[in-house]
């Protein structure tokens, strides 16, 4: 049974501060642990929080509310107190199982956690009851060589109780930005769908920078100068000027590698809710680099992937299916023979990091990836079937992880068959 905690850890809250990113307990300085160790995905990592009972009840009770409430965080021997944590998610909030946004410097200015971090999230993964869409998919990008926000499981306490698995997820901001780019100082933006919203393929909204800025696109940094001008500035390029000048007037605005990889991406893994999804544009940031048009697409909230067919059309959505619930940028650029090639050589290569034997088990007939969502479920099954907050059984869980590992099997050789299909045409 995973319910109650050591009540080492309250004594240990007292004994332990945080001083200038490095722990002191008892009097003696500990080396602080780097970032990476806290996104190590070769364990499970533990996470324990310490909330007055009454600000529990309440976040649960009104988890579709975004209030904060105070609290103190402990990983390993580094405790961060009073923290803020509020219930996150659109389709995945829950009052069983709340998803968190962790929030450093929320009551405590400029407070970090290792050195770096001011937040992180904590997704619940009550939509996908594998646990593993969210991973395996940010891990195919990094496999592809393009830059994804670090996850990895961890087994979180509330109040020394065992309240469920979750992923933790690396929150796009500054110091990803940093990490990342080398350059953070630019315009950052979350596409926010709302529910409610009407799908949105990519069309222009208008004129009115505001109908682009703060909603649909959220400013995550420079909140009191947005400059939404070069949000409807893309977006109207994109989707109104002739083919004549089309290409052109868009060159300080796209890097047609970073966007025809990130939509590959979501089309080997079948994503139904992503730039291309079947409810029209959704999960993705946008970073403006500074002082240049030029955007970034970073990639987001996977739940959704891997639920579609293992055979599923690579141009669904973009090619394919009702020309009205096509992605306008998707769609036009496919008509540029460089990009198009760009997108299927990136399917290429996905396929072939997907099933990519071990060549040290020339006997393992399992690609990378199946091996993977084996990697995965051992170590996170005991945690699943220990928590009594999941929407869904444990024999739900069985049955996800096994269509996933159906799915790593069969779209391999499924996107290669399609890519070269289209390529005799």
């Amino acid at each position: 049974m995973l319910t109650a905690r050591p009540h080492r850890f309250v004594a240990l809250l007292a004994a332990t501060t945080i001083v200038a990113g490095a722990a002191f307990v008892a009097g003696v300085r500990a080396a602080t642990p780097a970032v990476a160790e806290f996104f190590d995905d070769s364990q499970v990592q533990t996470i324990d929080f310490t909330i007055n009972s009454r600000d529990w009840q309440s976040l649960k009770d009104h988890y579709l509310d975004n209030d904060y409430y105070p609290c103190d965080f402990k990983w390993r021997d580094q405790v961060v107190r009073n923290v803020g944590i509020r219930s996150r998610g659109t389709g995945s909030r829950s009052g069983a199982k709340p998803g968190l946004r962790v929030d450093f410097d929320r009551f405590t200015t400029k407070q970090t956690f290792l050195g770096t971090l001011k937040s992180f999230i904590l997704r619940n993964q009550t939509q996908d009851a594998s646990n593993m869409h969210e991973r395996i998919g940010m891990l195919l990008y990094q496999r592809l060589g393009v830059p994804a926000v670090r996850e990895t499981y961890a087994r979180v306490y509330v109040n020394n109780t065992y309240s469920g698995l979750y992923t933790i997820v690396e929150s796009p901001d500054k110091a990803y930005l940093d990490r990342i780019y080398g350059d953070k100082d630019g315009h950052l933006y979350k596409y926010d769908y709302n529910a409610g919203d009407s799908p949105w393929f990519f069309q222009s909204i208008g004129d009115d920078p505001a109908q682009y800025v703060p909603h649909p696109f959220k400013p995550e940094t420079h909140e009191d100068d947005p400059q939404p001008e070069f949000v409807r500035n893309f977006i109207r390029i994109a989707s109104t000027d002739s083919d004549a000048v089309w290409r052109s007037n868009l060159a300080s605005y796209i890097d047609w590698e970073n966007f025809a990889k990130h939509i590959a991406v979501e089309a080997f893994i079948a994503d139904q809710d992503g730039f291309n999804g079947d409810y029209g544009v959704n999960n993705f940031y946008w970073y403006r680099w500074t002082n240049k048009n030029l955007f970034s697409w970073i990639a987001w909230d996977k739940s959704e992937a891997f639920k579609s067919a293992p055979t599923q059309n690579v141009f669904h959505n973009v090619l394919e299916g009702d020309p009205a619930r096509r992605n306008r940028l998707s769609a036009r650029a496919m008509t540029l023979d460089d990009v198009r090639n760009m997108y299927l050589d990136a399917l290429l290569a996905l396929a072939a990091s997907a099933g990519e034997r071990d060549p040290a088990a020339p006997d393992d007939t399992r690609g990378w990836m199946e091996r993977e969502i084996d990697r995965d479920y051992q170590q996170i099954r005991d945690l699943v079937y220990a928590d009594s907050e999941k929407p869904f059984t444990n024999e739900e869980f069985e049955q996800a992880v096994e269509s996933l590992r159906t799915f790593a099997r069969i779209r391999p050789g499924s996107v290669v068959t399609q890519v070269n299909t289209f390529r005799r045409r």
